[in-house]
């Protein structure tokens, strides 16, 4: 087996790392259902669906921020996580989007038009997650190099898209402001 360079360890750890929320989120919702202690309040689903959201926003944003720190601390050795990190926001979007659809709609999906007429944030999350999709199926090295500089002007979609969920947090704001202008 050959040795594993610095790149291979950091890659391991930023990995086990984007898991931990997750691996946090399923062993609570484990508990749960065996009785053993609620962790979720008396709200379970909502408390998923926020859990999950809040670090889809997480990721999506610390995605964001490798190229400017890499450039104002002058730590290339960021750049070769960013993708990894993208695809770690991609999947807690979808994680997020099926929590809504499971523990909130319960899988009834006639109702899902009349819920966006209702909260229309949900509208603003789904474009965002529709957006993600093709950087998410084009994030590899063949894609790149297939769409040359097209890959990169798609893959600025992360701005817009990360405004969109700066848009769908803050619509969903009944009291408290400073999270999610804070997000923003």
């Amino acid at each position: 087996m050959a040795k594993l360079n610095a790149v291979h360890w950091r890659r391991i750890a930023v990995f086990v790392l984007s898991l931990l929320p997750f691996i946090w989120i399923l062993q609570a919702i484990v508990r749960v259902q065996m009785g053993e202690w609620d962790l979720l309040g008396p709200e379970p689903g909502k408390a998923i669906v926020w859990f999950t959201g809040s670090w889809a926003f997480n990721f999506l944003l610390i995605t964001l921020a490798v190229t400017p720190l890499t450039r104002l601390a002058g730590q290339r050795w960021l750049m070769t996580h960013r993708r990894m990190l993208g695809l770690f926001a991609f999947f807690y979007v979808t994680v997020h989007l099926l929590s809504y659809f499971m523990f909130l709609l319960e899988w009834r999906w006639q109702e899902l038009a009349a819920e966006t007429v209702k909260r229309p944030y949900l509208l603003v999350g789904m474009l965002a997650w529709l957006m993600l999709i093709p950087l998410a199926i084009t994030s590899t090295r063949g894609w790149q190099r297939q769409l040359g500089r097209r890959w990169k002007r798609l893959h600025q979609l992360a701005y817009a898209i990360g405004v969109l969920a700066a848009l769908h947090y803050l619509m969903q704001i009944r009291s408290s402001w400073l999270e999610p202008g804070l997000y923003a």
